[in-house]
């Protein structure tokens, strides 16, 4: 069985405490092997809905999962915490929370949030390197 080594990260702008803390939560009952940054608080990066802050955090993670099935999983799980189309369509500014699969196997799956400043804060707290 194949070890697939990832980074993600979690943002939320709406109650973000509780929905960090419930999403590390429901991540923890998933086949999955992690560990995360602190969650720190940072003003919005190309989101100019609203100025409310965010508050991110970073994770490195194992699992045996194929991305197409672990892909599901975090969407399904962003759906469960609030974010729905509909929330989307009523509240677009309230980000209940965000999970972006960064990397995959050492392939950069979203090139632009490699700069942003709380991802490479959180790399550098966990002491890897984006890509191994």
């Amino acid at each position: 069985m194949r070890r697939h080594r990832f980074v993600l990260t979690l943002g939320s702008n709406d109650r973000p405490s509780e929905q960090i803390a419930w999403t590390l939560e429901q991540l923890a009952g998933l086949p999955l092997e992690l560990r995360s940054s602190t969650p720190r608080s940072s003003s919005p990066v190309d989101f100019p809905l609203s100025s409310a802050p965010f508050t991110d955090v970073v994770l490195l993670g194992y699992t045996a999962l194929e991305l197409d099935e672990l892909q599901r999983l975090l969407k399904a799980l962003e759906q469960r915490a609030g974010r729905t189309p509909e929330q989307r369509r009523l509240h677009p500014e309230r980000i209940p929370i965000d999970i972006d699969l960064i990397t995959w196997d050492g392939t950069i799956l979203k090139p632009k949030d490699c700069t942003r400043p709380y991802l490479q804060q959180g790399l550098a707290e966990l002491g890897i390197p984006l890509l191994d």
